[in-house]
């Protein structure tokens, strides 16, 4: 399909790029609505860039993001100093100098590309915040996309986009939809009328385009039909690596995929050939998540939960250190077991990174099936201790509260004092922060530590009954 109406926004991407090659960084926001074309736009860019040194990362539609993501996409490209680190485990802050650092040679335009930042965990976020308040002076062109539309007030997003605007680096593309003469233009050749079509797609270029190729009568009111009118043409073989892909994720190694599924070479022409997917670095790619999520949502229930299992065993097998994919996977594969194991872990380390919403997205994630995992007071304790913590830096007291509480519960069984003791410690200050003024768990907290000697946990207690006596 051609681009289309995108002459200004391709005339001020290279702006921005010629701004960069002299040192002044630059960060450009392309916004717009689902299937608007922002891909495309930078795919249409990096053809005209062909010098630069480009570097692709992207959020995962996953119900739980993985932290940074998209930094250790970069960092795989990249390589160097960054993959060492983002290998080793490294905090936030030095793998946000790391990259900065990677990026940095004046004498090559670096181009990095965060793509679907609407579905960003905070760490994420703040790495944007980050370069935006440091390319200024650097050689480096940072494009992140994301979908304007849909966005609540109270966004996450939508507050990172405030404080962006203030950058001196930052610059906005917002991308509308089509024009009836452009629509008219790319159905040219289709039995589909122009004028319906620019009505019910309203201008969409991916709509418009999935329409288009689908051949089917009438129009549908979303792309829907047609990407399934498409996905029906494919052989069963070509429809089952299809079915696999689309459950595994927007891009699927073929590593994974050739391991999960029969993936011969006519099978894998066949499925390029329907425009569905891409072939890109060793990876295959949907063309646009609505068509993914399309065919995502056609696999039975029994196909769905069965193809997740063969992912994560292979992902697990071929040694995979995301335990946020890997916990996504283990709950739609239903294994409570490999739930609770990497939905903890994956909690512990967005916890590290300071991506706190999804720390505790994956606490209650690992919570919903402890019980079918037959997890222990102890295991149980620590989950809930986990989510408290986290709860209580989001602000929700009152969830942090009932967590504290529960992980309270489960030490009493666990017979662990010590914990209990902490365990009211902690109760008391979430208490008082949520203006309890009493201080009866604190002083509960000295009563259980003291009797077990000295311990950082009584210090604590002393010190936390100490701060609440004097306020």
């Amino acid at each position: 399909m051609r681009l289309l109406e995108r002459e200004t926004a391709t005339a001020a991407l290279a702006g921005y790029a010629a701004e960069a090659r002299r040192g002044a960084g630059r960060l450009v926001l392309v916004g717009g609505e689902a299937g608007i074309g922002k891909s495309a736009l930078l795919e249409q860019c990096e053809r005209d860039l062909p010098q630069a040194r480009w570097s692709w990362g992207a959020c995962d539609g996953l119900s739980t993001p993985r932290p940074l993501g998209p930094l250790f996409d970069v960092a795989e490209q990249l390589g160097g100093t960054l993959l060492e680190l983002s290998r080793a485990g490294a905090g936030r802050d030095e793998l946000f100098r790391g990259l900065l650092r990677e990026v940095g040679d004046p004498d090559t335009l670096d181009v990095v590309v965060v793509e679907d930042v609407h579905w960003a965990d905070e760490a994420t976020l703040d790495l944007v915040r980050f370069l935006g308040r440091r390319l200024h002076r650097a050689a480096v062109l940072l494009l992140v996309t994301y979908r304007s539309d849909g966005l609540a007030a109270s966004d996450p997003l939508r507050v990172a986009l405030g404080d962006l605007a203030a950058q001196r680096s930052a610059r906005r593309i917002d991308l509308a939809p089509l024009s009836a003469r452009a629509v008219h233009v790319l159905a040219g050749g289709s039995a589909a009328d122009a004028a319906t079509l620019h009505r019910l797609t309203g201008g969409n270029p991916f709509y418009v385009a999935e329409v288009v190729r689908s051949g089917t009568p009438g129009v549908p009111g979303s792309a829907r039909d047609a990407v399934l009118a498409r996905a029906a043409r494919l052989s069963p073989a070509a429809r089952e690596v299809l079915d696999t892909a689309a459950l595994t994720g927007s891009r699927v190694e073929s590593r994974l995929l050739e391991s999960v599924v029969p993936c011969p070479s006519p099978v894998m022409d066949e499925l390029i050939a329907s425009s569905l997917v891409i072939w890109d670095d060793s990876r295959l790619r949907f063309r646009h998540e609505i068509a993914r999520l399309a065919i995502e949502g056609a696999v039975s229930f029994h196909r769905s939960r069965g193809i997740h299992a063969m992912v994560l065993a292979t992902l697990d097998a071929q040694g995979c250190d995301d335990d946020a994919r890997m916990a996504f996977h283990a709950e739609a594969a239903a294994d409570p077991p490999a739930v609770v194991r990497h939905a903890t872990a994956a909690a512990r380390r967005a916890a590290w990174l300071a991506s706190h919403r999804e720390a505790a997205a994956q606490y209650r994630r690992a919570l919903r099936f402890a019980a079918d995992a037959d997890a222990d007071a102890a295991t149980l304790a620590e989950l809930y201790e986990g989510l408290a913590e986290e709860a209580a830096l989001l602000d929700q007291w009152q969830d942090a509260a009932e967590a504290c509480e529960r992980a309270l519960l489960e030490w009493r069984v666990a017979g662990d004092r010590l914990r209990e003791g902490d365990t009211l410690r902690r109760l008391s200050r979430i208490s008082w922060n949520m203006c309890h003024g009493e201080t009866v768990a604190a002083e509960a907290a000295v009563a259980v530590l003291e009797p077990l000697g000295p311990g950082v946990e009584l210090a604590w207690a002393y010190a936390t009954l100490a701060n609440q006596k004097m306020l």
